[in-house]
């Protein structure tokens, strides 16, 4: 059906409906932005949204009529022009002219912006894509400049924020495209007009929706990548070296991207007691804590990423969570890796976790040796977790010489650490599949300018650690006012070029950066002087008080990057070329009182408990595993033995409770810090079992930890527990996009269900009368879907026609049918068969006529199918 073209009135309601309201909306947006920004507009944005709608207004109407544009702007700017002059007379004092003047203005801009708005709307017709792209760039610069106000909540889902926030900006810069070419182009001089933009623009709507929609689905992990990148969700660790856990606790993250913000919260992760102190002294002398190290660079991304397969592994990576309380385990084999012969020793260190998650261990490098520990009762509401570690570390490794700090008594103190290291002269002898790995640089050839600058950094440098001494001076350099060149920054931007290196840009333009820019930078000067070296993730170490010497306060914000250089004969050292941080130095709190750290545990053992007397306070237990002056014993056979529990503490899920808690078959640890197994010290290759031979009997227990009873596992009905899961952004999408295509394809085939219901009802007629009535509509509908329209006739004469068109005796029944209904008068034996036989023959006789090509196409057109009901019975 051809659409005619509308009135000049429905024209200009359908341009002001459809146009300039959605756009009046957009206007509100970027002015409640701007009213941000600028305290010179006095926060009234809804009323100068109301300016806008003005400008709108008059506009519309004026050029609705044809009205040229340059004479009407020219007398809207000089009648502006004469009220301004007017004002000027009239006001009192310059303080009240110039609030006036401003306000005037304000006005004046953003009535004219609604003017031309409208001007361009009915009068313009490429006016909709100049637009569409000015919004959609103005929105997203907002958007990212600000992305602290749009995406204020991390934790919730990123990607929801996004699309709500994103989403309408890109739907109304396509709308308003399409909108203003179907009202340009498609104009009637009745309400059919109204109907048709309507119904294309619902569907119009339902299709950009579910299009958006995949797409975002499909780009959702370089979204959320992109957000982060300009600053949106940095905060509370959403963009920062440490990922959360769904039971919000922290991990460092196995990767680190160079972005343009780091986020950073100050939440306490952990304390730990470093037994680290200066010779002859109790003066402490802490180190950084390791956690893993980066040796591997994705060119693509700028990516920092671990390798599980470098050459000579040094790294003791075990998960606390799963070792049984006071059980040891080390691996020495990773002490051959650490490539040292000298200034080594061995220190303890214990790390009472909060936020940090159980799994992580971290450590001074090299550790070898893990044993988890109880926590003191007094602190069990604040720490979640601990453990005892061990480390081979090099005397040359502190924090004192780690830092990167320009302080005359530090300096003097690292010169001695420096003055060792000049001994090595180079890298003879190493091996080269070592000195090939940890130099490796990549083959881009924008590596090729770091190289030139380490290379003029360390001219005339000869020494392995003047070299390193040399980049290290070089990003402490000062410029000619003596300010520093380079300056820590957690927000470091990214380069105005887009996939412009952001390693390039930091090191030669923006010169602003965290503690990754720094590392990588320094990684890859280091390795262009052929020096091994690698990235090194962990805890920076600040000793902020004295009271408690030995004892150090993790924060979130003190999670660091730094790099590792080799030097033969003592091995990997710390260095840390990152300039000053002080939110890292200081601590947003007071450090709290360390935990009281328990005696030490000379027994451990596992087992079941086979018999409780509580009067006598004694426990039967049939050990399987034990652990004696931190040395495991294996047992063959469970060995059953007495404990006295006189004075033990019986703790059950960090509570304590009665020894009548304690039930045959409950699985428990027992704890022993007796003086009587200090003194009573294990034989060489003496065996478990002969060792608890040995033992008092019975054997005093100072605490019982109790498991989980192998019966309460087996017979556990108690309800699971509720686990909070992240959205499955994935199944919502499938499920989505499922219900959209059933709803479409339901849609679809609505012609054929009406068509199916009109003939269900006529075969299950009762009587003549119905039979004759759903006939006739099954008729009707049935060549109204296939194109021939009813319009202005009457049903005879549209029964007429058919017969014409296709040889049916439609008319015959039309007859029939007309008789029964208005003439109330009883059908004869040949009319009542004319009104059983007719449909089955008529649908027949026009399938012969009309290809079933034409007929299934046809069946598919919805629209055709809805007009029907607006067609009058007869």
């Amino acid at each position: 059906m051809r659409i005619q073209r509308a009135t000049p009135v429905n024209d200009l309601l359908a341009r002001i409906i459809f146009l300039l309201v959605p756009t009046l909306l957009v206007c509100y947006f970027l002015l409640w932005n701007a009213n941000q920004y600028y305290t010179i507009l006095n926060n009234q944005v809804w009323q100068q949204t109301l300016y806008v709608a003005a400008g709108m207004c008059g506009a519309a109407v004026l050029y609705g009529f044809r009205f040229r544009f340059l004479p009407t702007i020219a007398l809207l700017y000089l009648g502006f022009y004469l009220v301004y002059k007017g004002l000027d007379a009239i006001s009192i004092g310059e303080f009240d002219f110039f609030f006036i003047s401003v306000q005037f203005k304000v006005f004046t801009i953003t009535f004219l912006f609604g003017w031309i708005l409208a001007y361009g709307f009915i009068r313009l017709r490429f006016f909709s894509i100049f637009i569409a792209a000015l919004f959609l760039g103005c929105c997203i610069l907002l958007i990212s400049r600000r992305s602290e106000m749009f995406f204020p909540d991390s934790n919730k889902d990123l990607l929801l924020q996004f699309a709500s926030v994103v989403a309408p900006i890109i739907l109304f810069s396509v709308y308003i495209i399409f909108t203003s070419e179907l009202i340009r182009s498609y104009k009637d001089k009745n309400q059919s007009f109204w109907w048709y933009i309507t119904r294309r623009l619902l569907l119009f709507a339902g299709l950009c929706v579910l299009l958006l929609g995949i797409v975002i689905f499909l780009n959702q992990k370089e979204i959320k990548e992109t957000i982060a990148e300009y600053g949106g969700g940095g905060k509370d660790g959403k963009n920062s070296m440490l990922k959360k856990n769904k039971d919000n606790t922290f991990d460092l993250q196995q990767y680190t991207k160079l972005r343009g913000s780091l986020g950073r919260s100050n939440e306490l992760l952990f304390a730990a007691h470093i037994n680290n102190f200066f010779p002859d002294s109790d003066v402490p002398n802490p180190l950084y804590l390791t956690a893993f190290y980066y040796s591997k660079f994705d060119t693509l991304t700028e990516t920092f990423e671990r390798d599980k397969h470098i050459p000579a592994n040094d790294l003791y990576e075990p998960d606390p969570s799963q070792i049984p309380l006071f059980f040891p385990k080390q691996d020495s084999s990773v002490l051959k890796y650490a490539l040292t012969e000298h200034f080594r020793k061995t220190i303890e260190i214990e790390v009472y976790k909060k936020e940090l998650s159980a799994s992580s261990f971290i450590a001074p490098s090299t550790s070898f040796f893990v044993q988890p520990i109880t926590i003191e009762k007094d602190f069990q509401h604040e720490f979640r977790s601990a453990y005892r570690a061990k480390s081979y570390i090099s005397e040359l490794n502190s924090a004192y010489f780690v830092y990167n700090a320009d302080e005359p008594q530090v300096r003097k103190f690292q010169e001695q650490r420096f003055e060792i290291l000049r001994k090595v002269s180079g890298y003879a002898g190493v091996d080269a599949a070592l000195m090939k790995y940890y130099t490796y640089m990549p083959s881009d050839a924008k590596f090729n300018r770091i190289k030139r600058l380490a290379d003029s950094i360390a001219k005339g440098v000869q020494l392995p650690v003047d070299k390193v001494l040399a980049i290290r001076d070089y990003f402490l350099g000062k410029d000619e006012n003596g300010k520093p060149i380079y300056s820590y920054t957690d927000n470091p931007g990214v380069p105005d070029i887009p996939d412009a290196s952001k390693l390039q840009y930091f090191l030669f333009e923006n010169k602003k950066g965290y503690c990754a820019y720094y590392a990588g930078a320094t990684l890859f000067m280091l390795r262009a002087l052929g020096i091994p070296s690698r990235i090194t993730v962990g805890f920076m170490t600040v000793d902020r008080s004295n009271k408690n010497k030995g004892w150090y306060w993790y924060y979130a914000d003190q999670a660091h990057a730094w790099v590792q250089v080799y030097f033969p004969g003592y091995g990997w050292l710390d260095f840390d070329t990152t300039v000053g941080n002080d939110d890292a130095q200081q601590s947003p709190a007071p450090d709290g009182t360390p935990p009281m750290q328990p005696p030490k545990a000379y027994l451990a053992g596992d087992g079941l408990v086979t018999s409780v007397d509580t009067a006598g306070k004694l426990v039967s237990l049939k050990m399987s595993r034990m652990v004696y002056h931190d040395k495991e014993y294996n047992l063959q056979q469970p060995v059953q033995v007495s404990l006295d529990v006189s004075i033990a503490s019986i703790v059950k899920d960090s509570t304590d409770v009665a020894l009548s808690e304690l039930q045959n078959g409950d699985s428990i640890t027992a704890v022993s810090y007796a003086e009587v197994f200090k003194n009573l010290t294990p034989a060489n290759s003496e065996t478990g079992i002969a060792l608890i031979k040995r033992f008092p009997s019975p054997e005093p227990i100072d605490e019982i930890h109790i498991k989980r009873s192998f019966k309460q596992k087996e017979n556990n009905t108690a309800p699971k527990e509720t686990i909070e899961r992240a959205t499955n952004w994935k199944a919502i999408a499938i499920a989505s996009l499922a219900v959209v295509l059933f709803i479409i394809i339901v849609i679809l085939l609505l012609p054929r269900f009406i068509y199916g219901y009109f003939k269900m009802r006529n075969n299950l007629s009762k009587n003549t009368q119905q039979k004759a009535y759903w006939s006739y509509r099954s008729a009707g509908f049935y060549v109204h879907q296939l194109g021939y329209f009813k319009e202005q006739n009457t049903a005879l004469q549209h029964a007429q026609f058919i017969d014409k068109t296709f040889d049916t005796n439609f008319a015959s029944f039309m007859v029939v049918y007309l008789k029964m209904k208005y003439a109330k008068q009883a059908l004869t034996q040949q009319e009542e068969n004319i009104v059983q036989k007719f449909l089955p023959a008529f649908i027949s006789r026009l399938k012969t006529q009309i290809s079933a090509g034409y007929r299934f196409k046809a069946f598919f057109k919805v629209f055709r199918s809805i007009a029907f009901f607006g067609v009058g019975e007869e």
